[in-house]
């Protein structure tokens, strides 16, 4: 019997060295599930800092895009927004500026919505709304994270300062164009009026001394004919610079008479063809398409050393192609650095009336210039 007890007692010392060991493995087992469930959530949080930055790092992106209008960069925030949120599933966004709306496909307005004002020039002016199309589970603000309403504040922010860039550069554009039209009226009311009257002067004053003096007669005549064919072009660039209402039919006028004018002024070739004239009634949008006009013929004599140049303009399902041809040297393509300030202008102008502008080489020689936009 002692034998048998002596067992038993061992046996419960080994149990409960066992149950000890039991326990201790428990305890490592619920420190390790700890671990692994903060390991989780920490993870799960660095992925969501993650798809934060991409969000952020694909407005930077597509704000830098060459030429592209503000309406395509805000169309293009509402998409990349969902993706950055807890639950991209059932994201949903939108941009209310003034009187303008863009929002995802699947917009739709929730009691589960986190919204931001837009803010311009220091007066609100919009706001950006994300909303979740179900309900989830509450955190920091709903079902909304502390950092998710950091970075609706920071688009927000963003989004405010790229409106405020856009109009300063739409405000320096219109102030050149206000320069221009300053200085073509000059032109065509000042120093042509001051030309013709020298002109006037001289031709009196050759009258004066026909008889007396034939020979200075003549070379005052010379003079006079020089002078008339400089109030021709001095007119000519006044209305280059300040083409008189662009708008509807006057559009297909003015692109006609700088062709002409081209011809004169620099004793090449320029046509202008289309099938039929294509109206124009917004002033802004011709005054655009006409510097850009402009500005391709410039660089075609200048850079492409061209002796022929087309314009056409041609109309099929709504959108309108303009596209100035000529065969000078082959347009080389530079990178976005080098470029001059005239094809950014160019380009801009473009983004402005919703237009796409391409710059291409001809098929065998020169350079095409292709603007397609609808009216």
């Amino acid at each position: 019997m002692s034998v048998c007890k002596g067992e038993i007692i061992k046996l419960n010392k080994k149990i409960e060295r066992l149950n000890a060991r039991i326990l201790k493995l428990k305890k490592t087992e619920l420190k390790h599930k700890q671990i692994k469930d903060l390991l989780q959530k920490k993870t799960h949080a660095l992925g969501e800092r993650v798809k934060e930055l991409n969000c952020l790092y694909k407005i930077s992106h597509l704000v830098e895009k060459y030429g592209i209008s503000l309406e395509k960069i805000l169309s293009g925030i509402v998409g990349i927004i969902p993706p950055a949120w807890q639950y991209p599933e059932v994201t949903c966004a939108r941009i209310c500026l003034e009187n303008h709306i863009y929002a995802t496909e699947n917009f739709k307005s929730t009691p589960w919505s986190q919204i931001a004002p837009i803010f311009i020039k220091g007066k609100k002016a919009g706001f950006l709304e994300v909303c979740y199309l179900e309900e989830k589970p509450m955190s920091y603000e709903g079902p909304f994270l502390k950092e998710e309403r950091y970075l609706i504040d920071v688009i927000a922010k963003r989004i405010g300062d790229i409106v405020e860039k856009k109009i300063l550069e739409r405000q320096v554009l219109e102030i050149s164009e206000w320069e221009k039209r300053r200085l073509g009226q000059d032109l065509h009311d000042s120093l042509s009026q001051q030309l013709a009257g020298i002109a006037y002067l001289c031709k009196f004053l050759q009258k004066e001394i026909q008889e007396k003096n034939p020979e200075i007669a003549n070379g005052i005549n010379e003079i006079v004919m020089l002078i008339d064919e400089a109030i021709t072009q001095t007119k000519g660039l006044a209305r280059g610079l300040y083409p008189v209402k662009l708008e509807a039919y006057g559009f297909i006028t003015a692109i006609d008479e700088l062709a002409r004018n081209i011809e004169k002024l620099f004793g090449i070739r320029c046509r202008f063809e289309y099938k039929e004239p294509i109206l124009i009634n917004d002033n802004i949008m011709a005054t655009h398409l006409y510097r850009i006009i402009q500005e391709s013929v410039h660089n075609a004599i200048k850079h492409g050393q061209t002796k022929n140049i087309l314009i056409s303009l041609d109309k099929h399902d709504g959108l309108v192609t303009l596209k100035i041809k000529n065969n000078g040297k082959p347009f080389q393509k530079a990178a976005k650095d080098s470029q001059g300030m005239g094809i950014s202008i160019m380009k801009y102008r473009a983004s402005i009336i919703g237009a796409s502008l391409r710059i291409n080489r001809g098929k065998s020689d020169g350079t095409i210039v292709t603007c397609a936009f609808k009216i």
